[in-house]
């Protein structure tokens, strides 16, 4: 096993894991509830951790991982139906509640 990263909290670390395995990467989150010993223990000590169960997926999840923290930007599109300018994030006017026609 090795350690792939460390997570700022469980929330975050409970979306890697998830991400990971659905790309067939086995792994698994430590740590899970000592965040409460911050400040007797060293902050970096007690962060959620995920670790990879097969070294061989190291390189994969680290460009995963990596992927996941910075999500492709979309450009902004217009409603169809009322015409309003939408971020490219969204697959729904905000306005109208149209989707987006390539969603």
């Amino acid at each position: 096993m090795t350690l792939l990263t460390r997570a700022d909290n469980l929330l975050i670390a409970t979306l890697w894991q998830q991400m990971l395995e659905a790309s067939g990467i086995a792994c698994e989150i430590r740590n899970r509830y000592i965040g409460a010993a911050v400040g007797e223990l060293p902050a970096d000590q007690v962060a959620p951790q995920i670790w990879i169960r097969d070294d061989a997926d190291l390189a994969r999840a680290t460009a995963l991982l990596a992927e996941f923290r910075s999500p492709r930007t979309s450009a902004s599109w217009c409603c169809f139906r009322c015409g309003e300018l939408v971020e490219g994030q969204f697959f729904q006017c905000w306005n109208c509640q149209a989707d987006r026609p390539d969603a």
